[in-house]
């Protein structure tokens, strides 16, 4: 797991993700500033600033964390020094989930005191603990969508293939399959908003109203992590290393 954080932490990917991200919530803040944050009870500003960049990153980071792998042909000399394939797995994805989880709340906490007082500026309101309990809403989607990255890399052996393809997947994909009658309540989008609405509450935008199906969104959600996981873990402990 040392390698794993030094990679994190000298590689240029990480930085510049995080430097996209920060200037994301940045400009958010600044919008709103200048042109008001809409209704604040929506929460807009923060589903911009910290949903949407917080959750591209998360994608992006974990992609990344194996992809890079291949990409830099570092892979053979890894499992050389361990050939624990499980264990080298694991430890990428337990940085990732890590450092996803260190980001987002950091950028919660900052974040949701500055929208707050932006909307007060504006005559709106925007509670700091109702944008506090968005921020952790939006922590387990980034963990999700980071597995989702993780897996998808992995399977395609390929950095910027599993970025592409998991982006594709978590904007394109997985959220027209949540728009189709009865198909829809299983696909993953729509398990992770529910779970999301059942954190930070009905009342934001674009959450389902009504009581959250909890149980059945963490059924939903599980079975499509075991799946991508189980897909692309199986596959790599099988195939030769390239």
């Amino acid at each position: 797991m040392n390698a794993e954080l030094r990679k994190l932490f000298a590689l240029p990917t990480p930085r510049w993700t995080l430097a996209a991200t920060i200037a994301g919530v940045v400009i958010a803040a600044l919008v709103a500033a200048l042109a008001g944050p809409g209704n604040g009870e929506d929460l807009l500003p923060m589903q911009l600033g910290i949903g949407l960049t917080t959750s591209i990153a998360a994608i992006v980071l974990g992609a990344w964390m194996i992809g890079l792998e291949y990409g830099q042909k570092t892979l053979r000399r890894a499992l050389s020094a361990d050939p624990r394939r499980p264990r080298l797995l694991l430890a990428k994805l337990a940085v990732v989930l890590g450092a996803v989880t260190v980001v987002t709340l950091v950028l919660v906490a900052v974040s949701a005191p500055v929208f707050s007082a932006i909307a007060s500026a504006h005559g709106e309101s925007m509670p700091v603990g109702e944008s506090l309990q968005y921020g952790l809403a939006v922590l387990v989607s980034n963990l999700v969508y980071a597995t989702v990255g993780f897996a998808v890399a992995l399977v395609t052996r390929s950095m910027a293939g599993g970025m592409a393809l998991a982006l594709a997947f978590a904007f394109v994909i997985d959220s027209a399959l949540s728009v189709i009658p009865t198909v829809g309540d299983y696909s993953l989008s729509a398990a992770v908003v529910e779970l999301m609405a059942g954190i930070a509450g009905d009342g934001v935008n674009g959450m389902p109203s009504g009581d959250p199906q909890i149980a059945q969104a963490l059924a939903v959600t599980a079975a499509w992590l075991t799946a991508l996981l189980g897909v692309s873990v199986g596959r790599f402990i099988r195939s030769d290393v390239e």
